[in-house]
């Protein structure tokens, strides 16, 4: 493609198949509408936004396993305790504060690109350069500073799994909203997402 050559990349080939044969660019400002949720960004759109972010994208993405912000500080499993330790409780809202100083920056995207917003600033990257390289990630830890998951998966599957559960919805054998444990990694295989009964 003639973008590799411009920026001195090669894409995954399930990302390039996924550009050329079915679509480069399906942003969408209705959830759902053609495409996993606000739509897979064209790749200009996910460039400029990289450009926008300041990520390099020439530099290996370093992780390897899930980034689970709450590994580092003993996050309380309830979300309301979680809360009132954090507004009460020194000492754990300073470990808070030192994991996301360590953490919520750009530097850990650097090799990825952005290719689908979730919504309230989480976003899906598609890891270009490193060992994972063709992977979909969930970027959950520049906004809302809960870390970054690997789905396991990479573009085609993540359509795919997405198409799979929009026949489903149609054809009435799954509820349209699910309660779920992470439900940004549903589209994938991660078993951090847990569907709550």
């Amino acid at each position: 493609m003639k973008i590799e050559k411009e920026l001195e990349i090669t894409l995954p080939d399930s990302y390039k198949l996924y550009l050329t044969e079915i679509q480069n660019g399906g942003h969408s400002d209705t959830l759902h509408k053609n495409e996993p949720y606000y739509g897979i960004y064209s790749i200009e759109k996910s460039i400029s936004d990289n450009i926008e972010w300041q990520v390099d994208l020439n530099t290996d993405f370093i992780l390897t396993d899930d980034l689970h912000f709450g590994d580092f500080y003993d996050e309380e499993d309830d979300y309301e305790k979680h809360l009132w330790r954090f507004e009460n409780d020194d000492r754990y809202k300073k470990s808070i504060q030192e994991v996301l100083d360590k953490y919520q920056n750009t530097f850990l995207l650097s090799g990825t690109l952005p290719i689908c917003e979730y919504g309230s600033g989480d976003f899906f990257r598609i890891v270009i350069k490193g060992l994972n390289a063709g992977q979909i990630w969930a970027e959950c830890g520049i906004y809302n500073a809960s870390g970054y998951y690997s789905l396991n998966v990479d573009i085609l599957t993540f359509y795919e799994n997405w198409l799979d559960r929009q026949i489903a919805i149609k054809n009435k054998t799954v509820p349209k909203l699910l309660n779920a444990y992470h439900p940004e990694l549903e589209f994938g295989k991660n078993k951090r997402y847990k569907i709550v009964d």
